[in-house]
């Protein structure tokens, strides 16, 4: 098995039906930051393990999940 080890630059998703393939971007070293050539790496996973793995990233944060403001009369009337 190989291992790497860089720093997260950018992601990217695709909704792929029950499915989605995510894409991560990340550098090993600042030269490679700056010549903006990040290693890219593609996951297919399923809709659940995206939303554990959304859980699981928040909670090891600290974050809170966003939860939707209600809309207000005027959102609600003119949308």
């Amino acid at each position: 098995m190989m291992e790497s080890f860089g720093a997260l630059v950018g992601w990217d998703h695709h909704d792929a039906g029950d499915r989605i393939m995510l894409r991560l971007e990340s550098v090993q070293s600042s030269e490679a930051a700056k010549a903006h050539d990040p290693d890219l790496f593609r996951i297919l996973m399923t809709k659940q393990q995206a939303a554990i793995l959304g859980q699981y990233l928040l909670r090891i944060s600290g974050q809170s999940p966003v939860v939707p403001r209600k809309r207000g009369w005027f959102r609600r009337y003119f949308g």
